[in-house]
């Protein structure tokens, strides 16, 4: 089996590279868009557990306990 040769200006080697630059773009995209949703799940479910850690299975939260301030230092410091 003979491996072609290309000259590296010529006609094939640019559809070549145009496709593997096209291809590794869009992989690129696809993998910001995948962990843009995966990000976005994780901090609206960070966000339901402290509404219903703070809400205790009320209606509404009893404020003053600071859990928002300490969850924030705590995590910053990880």
């Amino acid at each position: 089996m003979t491996n072609p040769t290309l000259a590296p200006q010529s006609d094939e080697y640019q559809q070549i590279h145009n496709g593997i630059v096209q291809l590794l773009d869009t992989a690129r995209t696809q993998t910001v868009r995948s962990i843009n949703t995966i990000m976005t799940a994780t901090y609206w479910e960070m966000g339901r557990r402290i509404v219903e850690f703070e809400q205790g299975g009320e209606a509404r939260a009893a404020y003053g306990e600071q859990l928002i301030d300490r969850l924030s230092q705590d995590l910053s410091q990880r």
